[in-house]
């Protein structure tokens, strides 16, 4: 404020109530009990001192006290929590700041170039006739009203008083400041009409009486010079009058301050920004009719008052602290105008800050305490640190928004400073003392182990399995009776010997997977192939159990280890079954999903040979049923993997399908690859075309991946009859004739460390992305499953031979007739209900069968199926049933369907339910099985042999 004349300046007599905030503490939950084997990461002993509930529950307490302590006793901590919150949170939500440009309150600076130029002085007060001049100024632009921030108290030249006596009328909306100073008397004239209150120095009476109101000039600024409350009313002067920002806003009769009552609530201030952020001009400018356009005043609320000079003039009372850290450089305080025209704003806008009551706050903290209190004693020391940053973050996060959005602030310092470090703290010293505690007991357990051990040694001796114990370095502690009987090597023998390296060397790569499984599980169980004394092979059925030092640290592992060699076969069986399942589900979806799709395909070819007769037309159907059966074929092929299916075998000359591999190599492989074929007359061989052109590719892909920098690959077919002596020396091969089919690349070779790998199923040594380790498995899959057996010949650096050894037809087998449509397969008429979820294959069976003299009905799934057979059921001859559909499956329908008519006929459709599992489920013939896709002949032989089948 701008003093007209010079009183003295003290800090103000009323100060303000302590801060309240908010703390948090620890908490704790229960853990599960240590064991030998596994320390655990969290630890309960029952009626232990330091237990999580009671823990939890200590720290918070004491993290209540602690925050209720700097919550309600004045000290310089709570004071200094309490501001820097409220400071702090100007800084932290300065992007958030409302935009002044357009605001209703302009702000007149009397700053220091003003005064040197207007009133040539900056040791006496400014002429009353400048004062004058700007209210007519500011008259002229039609102001809604002006508020000086300066004390008129005594009369100066009777002329220019005279002037501004009547700006100040004409004026009509001006408001005068009066001065408070508890600790003097005021000798100075008072306001006409008020009576005389010593502490108050009101305007010079003319200027008292022109003005449509006054108000205290007077802050009550904290002992750190920052204005942090409203100030609106001299308790204990009743007659006194309003603030300055309150007088101005009775006078504009805004809503805010209709309340006579509302002069004495607690209003906290918010800045809209450091020192300038309200629109501003100086003295000079709204003084010359030049230094802003005219109107700009237009409608505008002006504050007029001192800027702070950096000089020794009494102006200097008005240098008060903004509670942001950063301004203008140029003005590091805040005027005391700027506060005032601050005021009026919140009391404008609504906008002033609120503080929650004292009960809230200490229901904050409470709750605070409790979070924190039992949270982080959930966590160990780095893990808490990272929880306790996460959770100031988060209450600085809470008090920015409710404090950018809501106007509401709280001492959210006196959580973050205070009680998150303290419940920190709280859960390391938890955490050391629970360690002790833990140490302590797992010595004692460790001593009743060892003692527990040595007293059962004498039993484990006596055990069938071979026991032993080794520490990390292979070195064997312990190796009983029956693992002398079972390797053949005595303790004494073993225990300077690396168990590892020495003994077990067969399956060294695997016994390092156990150790690490066991590491890193605190088990293995699992198959070992070892070694013997003597060189005898071995596999067993070993289970390993870590066992862990006083500290927890792993120690040595516990062995048992159970002769299986006999049971090899079954359990590679067992295990490659298990590894296959999840592939088998997802093959079982992708084929049931291409089936549905190639059905439709297949059904409308063989629908469209029958109506269209042109023999261009009969080629390109043709071409497209062969394509449409091709990858049914290959779906097939997927199952065959997959799920063991044997495909449908018929007699062929695989000469045909080397033919068609030397086209797909010629247009697909690197032309760096040079492939050849060298084919014989050749027997006919009974099986699945698909597969054995699979055989062929994975052979081929494995030459071509083998020769990266380009090479050879040829493929050889002869007829070849072993004898019994020749057959003896292949496992599986037999002393018959056989077609054998030869892949020979000129690549890298194998290396004899995994010939005997390849053939299992993921085993691979291409690059990710590149290889699934399933080509050969699969080739050695269908080999077998044909009656074959294959030979391998490899020299690393020169290349590989497969040799592929199938069995030749026998001639009284008959080579596949094709497939005709004949005059039995036209029906007379009869009803057959057809159900599927795929529309495509819905309508072409129903069309199918409409030509071939059917009458059909459909249904979408298995429900419809069975509301439509209560309509038709006396038409009804034959179902055909899609087995997956939604709403009600195939097979639950059938259900439904026989227990209205057992006698009921079905065809069972499915793209992977296998026949046999349908004969499973209804037992018998009750039900025939068709798998997508079919030839529509198909359905119709199976339509036309139901429906003449006698009943019963």
């Amino acid at each position: 404020m701008h003093w007209d004349h010079e009183p003295d300046w003290h800090p103000s007599p009323f100060p303000l109530p302590i801060g309240w905030g908010e703390g948090r503490g620890e908490g704790s939950v229960h853990g599960k009990p240590s064991n030998y084997t596994n320390p655990p990461t969290r630890m309960n002993f029952k009626g232990k001192l330091f237990s999580y509930r009671m823990g939890g529950l200590g720290s918070s307490s004491l993290l209540f006290v602690i925050a209720f302590a700097v919550l309600v006793f004045d000290s310089r901590l709570s004071r200094t929590l309490t501001r820097a919150s409220y400071n702090s949170s100007f800084d932290l939500c300065r992007f958030t700041r409302p935009d002044l440009s357009a605001s209703d309150v302009v702000i007149i600076y009397i700053d220091e170039d003003s005064l040197k130029e207007l009133n040539k002085s900056l040791l006496v007060p400014m002429k009353r006739s400048f004062h004058a001049a700007l209210l007519e100024r500011l008259k002229r632009d039609e102001a809604k009203a002006v508020v000086m921030d300066i004390v008129f108290s005594d009369a100066g030249n009777e002329n220019d008083d005279i002037r501004f006596t009547d700006a100040i009328r004409s004026n009509g909306r001006v408001v005068l400041g009066v001065d408070y100073n508890p600790e003097e008397e005021n000798a100075g004239q008072q306001a006409v009409g008020l009576a005389t209150l010593k502490p108050l120095t009101f305007p010079y009476a003319p200027f008292a009486n022109a003005a449509a109101a006054n108000g205290l000039v007077v802050l009550h600024p904290d002992d750190d010079f920052l204005v942090r409350q409203h100030f609106h009313q001299l308790a204990e002067l009743p007659g006194a009058p309003p603030s300055l920002s309150w007088a101005a806003a009775r006078m504009l009769h805004l809503r805010n301050v209709r309340d006579p009552g509302g002069q004495l609530e607690q209003r906290w201030v918010y800045y809209y920004g450091p020192s300038g952020a309200i629109p501003h001009v100086s003295y000079k400018q709204a003084y010359y009719p030049d230094g802003v356009r005219p109107g700009f005043f237009h409608n505008k609320i002006v504050f007029i008052g001192a800027r702070p000079i950096t000089s020794n003039l009494t102006e200097k009372r008005d240098e008060l602290r903004s509670p942001y850290s950063a301004g203008d450089a140029r003005f590091p305080f805040m005027p005391v105008v700027e506060i005032h025209a601050t005021q009026f704003l919140n009391l404008l806008r609504g906008d002033w800050l609120k503080r929650p009551s004292p009960g809230v706050e200490i229901g904050i903290v409470a709750l605070g305490a409790l979070l924190f209190g039992f949270g982080l004693l959930r966590f160990r020391p780095w893990a808490a640190t990272g929880m306790a940053v996460a959770g100031g973050a988060s209450v600085l996060l809470t008090a920015q928004s409710l404090f950018a959005f809501k106007h509401i602030w709280f001492a959210w310092l006196v959580i973050v400073a205070v009680q998150i470090p303290c419940a920190l703290l709280f859960s390391i010293v938890f955490r050391s003392l629970e360690w002790i505690v833990q140490r302590r007991k797992l010595e004692e357990e460790r001593r009743r182990a060892d003692l527990r051990i040595r007293e059962q040694a004498a039993l484990l001796d006596k055990a069938q399995d071979a026991i032993i114990v080794h520490d990390l370095e292979w070195r064997a502690q312990y190796w009983n009776k029956s693992a002398e009987n079972l390797y053949g090597w005595g303790f004494e023998e073993v225990k300077q010997m690396n168990l590892r390296t020495d003994l077990f060397k067969t399956d060294d790569a695997k016994m390092l997977e156990a150790l690490q499984n066991a590491l890193a599980k605190g088990e293995w169980l699992g198959e070992l192939k070892q070694t013997a004394k003597g060189g005898k092979r071995l596999i067993v059925q070993s289970r390993w159990t870590l066992v862990r030092d006083n500290e927890g640290r792993p120690k040595s592992v516990f062995v048992i280890n159970t002769d299986v060699t006999e049971q090899k076969n079954l359990e590679a069986q067992f295990l490659r079954t298990q590894r296959m399942e999840s592939i088998g589900t997802l093959a079982g979806g992708i084929a049931h999903d291409l089936n549905n799709v190639l059905s439709p395909i297949l059904m409308g070819v063989e629908l469209m040979k029958v109506k269209i007769k042109d023999e261009h037309s009969q080629q390109l159907l043709t071409t497209m049923a062969s394509s449409a059966r091709r990858g049914s074929d290959m779906v097939k092929q997927v199952l065959t993997f997959a799920r063991g299916h044997v495909g449908e075998r018929s007699v062929l000359q695989i000469s045909y399908l080397i033919r068609e591999m030397q086209k797909i190599v010629k247009e697909t492989f690197p032309k760096s690859i040079d492939f050849n074929a060298e084919i014989e007359d050749l027997w006919p061989i009974l099986g699945d075309a698909t597969q054995i052109h699979q055989i062929i590719l994975n052979l081929c892909v494995n030459a071509s991946d083998a020769m990266p920098d380009g090479g050879s690959i040829i493929v050889r077919a002869k007829n070849i009859t072993l004898s019994q002596a020749e057959a003896d020396k292949f496992a599986g091969a037999k002393p018959i004739n056989y077609v054998l089919l030869s892949t020979t690349d000129t690549g890298t070779g194998i290396p004899p460390a995994i010939i005997d790998k390849i053939f299992e199923p993921f085993f691979t040594t291409k690059e990710i992305g590149k290889g699934t380790g399933l080509g050969l498995s699969t080739v050695i899959s269908i080999v077998k499953s044909h009656g074959g057996f294959l030979d391998l010949q490899t020299e690393v650096g020169k290349g590989t031979t497969f040799n592929v050894y199938l069995p030749a037809a026998d001639s009284s087998v008959a080579p596949a007739s094709a497939v005709t449509f004949d005059p039995d397969l036209f029906g007379k008429g009869e009803t057959v209900l057809v159900v599927d979820d795929e529309p495509a294959v819905l309508e072409l069976t129903k069309n199918i069968l409409v030509h071939y003299g059917y009458k059909v009905v459909t249904a979408i799934h298995g429900a419809d199926a069975v509301a439509l057979y209560s309509q038709y059921k006396e038409k009804i001859k034959v179902i055909v049933m899609d087995i997956m559909m939604p709403v009600m499956d195939g097979t639950a329908a059938i259900r439904a369907l026989k227990a209205q008519q057992p006698a009921l006929q079905f065809i069972a459709i499915s793209g992977l339910m296998q026949g046999d599992k349908l004969k499973e489920l209804f037992g018998g013939e009750a039900v025939t099985f068709l798998a997508k896709p079919y030839p529509a002949e198909k359905l119709l032989r199976h339509l036309r042999r139901l429906i003449l089948k006698p009943p019963g």
